[in-house]
């Protein structure tokens, strides 16, 4: 049984600018995409927590350097 609930946010004028663009780009309305972010979102930590068991199951732990302009690098 599905319940349809709706959510306010406030965005930055920038941001909203943006995401309205990207949806123009991807043929479909601001909601959609909106919605289509928040289930994508998940699909990602679950991904993130898969990898995480692979890399315990190869006993192998990740080591981060320092990398350009202070972002992190993994080495295996």
């Amino acid at each position: 049984m599905k319940k349809n609930s709706q959510l306010h946010i406030w965005l930055e004028t920038e941001l909203k600018d943006k995401l309205e663009k990207e949806a123009i780009e991807d043929n479909v309305s601001l909601c959609e995409l909106c919605r289509q972010k928040l289930i994508e979102n998940p699909r990602l930590l679950r991904i993130e927590m898969k990898l995480e068991d692979i890399n315990k199951k190869l006993n192998t732990q990740l080591n981060f350097t320092g990398g350009k302009n202070g972002k992190r690098i993994a080495q295996v």
